[in-house]
């Protein structure tokens, strides 16, 4: 059948919207979707983190959430975003559909692909940054460099590992299109240098996100890529005697790890770049493959297995055209960035536009069938038997949903979803935190207490867990123990002074007076 025309991409577009309602829904039974989950409270919230200046995170994704209103409502953010994700099949139809039936039919295909589907329901930079590449590519199939790079650096605002496309393509034209390389990266360049200069002036540095040295450090240790998010990271990156502060502490603790052992730390980066093609793949803060399988997005995988074998059998052709040359420097960003950093499904579907592209121009060439099949059965072999130390992280999806629960102000619905992630192998401190939440608010004073306990002696350096001491030690009566555990979290952190303030005022008193 031939995908051409308005009623075929009406047809496309009526299908990519059902799909995402659909998932939407049943999404929300396993991750409520009112709330913000890890990384999207700090994208959607502030631009800085507190005692760093400049941009601490991606800074196009926190005009993006300011032009969503993910601050009015979560739900309609999410639903914007959905919507958002299908534009990349409207880039490689606009730039595809003339290459014949097969080449267009990837168009569609792009539109339900499963990672777009998922993360296009997270308010997060992937999306964003997919979304602007694919109509950076198109506007490179159409000769248009200057767009193409402009488009390219707007997408380094959303994902800074982008920033090495240009250095990856500049190796690749030499020679005649040289001058096409010096317009792209102008142009780029114009769109990335307002932040750099920004965060110059702030005292940031000359860099887009101040948050690099802490992922370079993440990518160079197993422990901390296998730590979920919650009280026992805060523990890992807790500052150490000496520390000043600020991402300069993880960059040269990333420098001092990779030193110690140099070896060890190039073997962690072959595997980590061999997951960036690994599917579903690997989540940091995501439960990937768990979350496709509630949703049977699962099912779609297939459509991304073809599209990335023939995309990386697409890339190897002779006399490449330019638009070719970005799809593989974009592919090689993503590859590096794995390897120096920490694989995730997440980041690499930012650069899926480009596997479509070169699939969608494979595809358009006799026996593109043929030669996928190699690089289809390496996909499916890594995904298979590569592993690692916390690759996934069984239960996470669920203790998501009930810190979630526990936020909305319904401690009974966190009880359940804190059962389920026990049931389903998820163990520590942060377990232990949330469930001793709520049984405090609950009323379960002492139960809640024990559960404090537990996660204090799990995580003995985590300055949450001592306030949350302090505060069920308080409620408990124990006012000396609890004055001992909230100037413990005040050493961990001097930020809670002022939250702790009561109980330092009136413990203090107590004290005095010989209280308990």
């Amino acid at each position: 059948m031939r995908i051409k025309g308005p009623g075929a991409i009406t047809l496309v577009v009526i299908l990519a919207v059902l799909l995402r309602a659909w998932v939407f829904v049943s999404l929300d039974t396993v991750l409520p979707q009112e709330g913000l989950y890890v990384d999207e409270k700090t994208f959607a919230m502030s631009p800085f983190v507190p005692g760093i200046e400049g941009f601490s995170r991606p800074p196009g994704m926190f005009v993006a959430s300011l032009l969503l209103g993910v601050g009015d409502s979560v739900i309609l953010s999410r639903a914007m975003m959905s919507l958002f994700s299908i534009l990349p099949a409207l880039a490689l139809y606009l730039a595809m559909g003339r290459k014949g039936p097969r080449a267009a039919a990837l168009a569609a295909c792009l539109s339900i692909s499963p990672f777009l589907v998922l993360y296009g329901l997270q308010l997060m930079p992937a999306v964003p940054a997919a979304v602007l590449l694919a109509f950076a590519l198109l506007a490179s199939v159409r000769e248009n460099h200057a767009l193409a790079g402009f488009l390219t650096g707007t997408a380094v605002l959303f994902r800074a590992e982008l920033a090495i496309v240009p250095a990856v393509l500049l190796l690749l034209s030499f020679g005649s299109r040289f001058r096409s390389w010096t317009v792209f990266t102008s142009m780029a360049a114009a769109a990335v240098l307002p932040v750099v200069v920004i965060n110059v002036v702030s005292g940031a540095g000359p860099v887009i996100a101040a948050n690099g040295g802490e992922n370079l450090w993440i990518g160079t240790r197993w422990e901390m890529i296998s730590t979920p998010p919650g009280v026992e990271f805060e523990e890992l990156v807790a500052l150490e005697p000496g520390d000043t502060g600020g991402d300069r502490v993880f960059f040269h603790r990333a420098l001092r790890s990779i030193g110690d052992d140099p070896g060890e730390w190039a073997g962690m980066g072959v595997v980590k770049a061999a997951e960036y093609f690994s599917l579903p793949g690997p989540g940091r803060n995501f439960e990937t493959g768990w979350v496709m399988g509630k949703t049977f997005l699962l099912a779609l995988l297939p459509l991304t297995l073809a599209a990335m074998s023939l995309g990386i059998s697409g890339a190897f052709i002779r006399k490449p055209e330019y638009w070719v040359l970005l799809s593989v420097s974009i592919l090689a960003a993503g590859i590096i960035s794995s390897f120096v950093f920490f694989p995730s499904a997440r980041f690499r579907t930012a650069t899926l536009p480009a596997f479509w592209f070169l699939a969608a121009g494979a595809v358009a060439r006799p026996g593109a069938i043929r030669r996928c099949l190699l690089p289809a059965l390496t996909v499916i072999l890594i995904s298979v038997l590569l592993t690692y130390p916390g690759k996934e992280r069984y239960g996470l999806t669920s203790m998501l949903a009930a810190e979630q629960m526990f936020s909305a102000g319904d401690p009974d619905r966190s009880m359940e979803y804190i059962q389920e992630a026990a049931d389903r192998g998820y163990c520590g401190a942060d377990l232990h935190n949330v469930m001793g939440a709520c049984l405090s608010s609950s009323g379960f004073l002492m139960e809640g207490l024990t559960e404090f306990e537990r996660a204090v002696q799990i995580a003995p350096s985590s300055p949450t867990v001592w306030k949350n001491y302090a505060v069920s030690l308080w409620s408990n009566g124990k006012y000396v123990e609890s004055l001992d555990a909230a100037r413990r979290a005040i050493y961990l952190n001097p930020l809670l002074r002022e939250e702790l303030g009561p109980i330092l005022e009136h413990g203090e008193d107590l004290r005095l007076d010989g209280g308990t």
